[in-house]
């Protein structure tokens, strides 16, 4: 089961709307209440009770969502509009981050998400709304950069984001022949000074002003960190390029592997880690690291067996590294920079790029990521085939007698497996045998309480 199709059984709540119609009309009042309450999903093609319909030509109506959406709500707002298919029916997908520049408005009209309803916002609302506001617009990379002048930036990065965003029909700028207005329609210049996003996003040496932008590589001889480092690189300028850099830099630094193709005696060499999974990470890395400290910034190393990218960033309060694996809002803390990275087609969705990122990994037969979250940030981990550390390498026996014995959307609970498989051990040790289990992307839990049971997913052993 895909995760729209896991969404979609899970009903309608503060974070999932379901609509049949992809008139505008109806599609601007949940997303301006996801926009303006922490952010969720719409599902279009999908009916009030649940039942999947599809939408006919649903290319054609989410482009034209796309370009729409964007020119009704104020102020411009980062979203995402694509197009899924579950069951050969089409649904359109938007995804609303939780926006920071609210109250977010369309036709003087301001709507909140209240459980599973959206409702329109009354005068105390819009009070909270502005309040809350008040301190968000300060945020770093809105912050003015007084050095920073329009010589200072890469020009032909700002005019390929104006291509690529008018290509993919991501963003209209009101004037693309002049810097300024193009520079004032991305939030990035504002007061008549250029801020520290435009820095980040376009300056062709921003680490003179702000040390901590930098994204350090190294790439060790051992699995220790500390050891000694074959290759190394000090990553600044345009963030296009700093992503390019970072890319290249895993490429040289990673092994093949040579896979023989069925039916055929032909080797075939592949990477160790999937493209899409490695851009994932570091995208995600640049647009939620936290640049606003000297002490802050983003690492990637590169060891024998694993890739590990590290950024100073925070989870939104409540948050763990499980919300990661499962479809979440997405609550960007430097909006203008992630809505860079979508508009160049670098983040391909908004709240689902993890799940994304976990499939990838499955689909290219190489151990599941794994993030961790501590007080100095957050560590995506890529493991390679090779990995003792993956959590596949850490299976036990009567965990892999249980994955043996299920077939594919098969499922057992807490007390099956107990008596089945882990008659030995502690109940609480048979609980974190299945939640390894989970991490390893072997079982899907669904259900809470009595309900609660465990799913095989299709992931292999080995």
């Amino acid at each position: 089961m895909n995760p729209i199709e896991l969404q979609v059984k899970k009903g309608e709540s503060d974070e999932l709307e379901f609509l049949s119609s992809t008139d505008m009309e109806s599609v601007i009042p949940p997303v301006i209440a996801f926009l303006n309450s922490g952010g969720g999903t719409v599902l279009i093609g999908v009916d009030g009770k649940g039942g999947i319909v599809g939408v006919e030509d649903a290319e054609i109506h989410a482009s034209r969502l796309q370009e729409g959406l964007q020119v009704k709500i104020s102020p411009k707002a980062l979203f995402s509009v694509s197009v899924d298919k579950v069951g050969g029916k089409s649904l359109i997908v938007i995804e609303v981050p939780g926006g920071q520049d609210t109250p977010f408005v369309s036709g003087g009209r301001v709507f909140l998400r209240e459980g599973a309803q959206t409702r329109v916002a009354n005068s105390e609302d819009l009070q909270a709304l502005f309040q809350r506001r008040s301190p968000e617009v300060v945020r770093w990379e809105r912050r003015g950069s007084p050095s920073l002048q329009i010589q200072d930036l890469h020009h032909e990065q700002i005019k390929t984001t104006v291509h690529a965003a008018i290509a993919e029909g991501r963003f209209q700028f009101r004037d693309t022949q002049s810097t300024e207005s193009i520079l004032n329609d991305l939030g990035m210049l504002t007061r008549g000074m250029l801020t520290n996003a435009a820095d980040v996003c376009f300056g062709t040496k921003p680490a003179l002003r702000n040390p901590q932008v930098r994204l350090r590589a190294y790439a060790f001889q051992s699995n220790k960190q500390g050891d000694e480092y074959l290759d190394q690189a000090d990553l600044n300028g345009p963030l296009a390029n700093v992503l390019a850099g970072a890319m290249a830099f895993v490429d040289r630094n990673s092994s093949l592997a040579a896979m023989f193709l069925p039916e055929s005696i032909e080797r075939k060499d592949i990477a160790s880690y999937p493209n899409y999974a490695v851009r994932e990470g570091l995208v995600n890395a640049l647009a939620h690291r936290n640049y606003s400290a000297f002490s802050s910034g983003a690492s990637l190393l590169i060891y024998p067996d694993r890739l590990e990218i590290w950024n100073s960033g925070k989870l939104p309060d409540g948050w763990d590294a499980r919300n990661l694996r499962r479809a979440h809002p997405s609550i960007p803390p430097n909006p203008d920079i992630a809505h860079f990275f979508y508009i160049r087609k670098f983040m391909e969705r908004i709240g689902r790029g993890t799940m994304k990122l976990i499939e990838a990994c499955r689909d290219a037969g190489i151990p599941t990521p794994t993030w961790k979250v501590d007080q100095d940030g957050v560590t995506l981990t890529l493991y390679n085939r090779s990995s003792p550390h993956s959590p596949l390498a850490r299976i036990s026996d009567r965990q892999r007698g249980l994955i043996e014995a299920l077939k594919s959307g098969e499922q057992i609970r807490l007390r099956e497996y107990v008596e089945k498989f882990a008659g030995e051990v502690s109940e609480r040790q048979a609980q974190r045998d299945l939640k390894e289990l989970q991490e390893a992307d072997l079982l899907r839990l669904e259900g809470k309480g009595r309900g609660a049971h465990y799913i095989r997913t299709k992931r292999r052993l080995q």
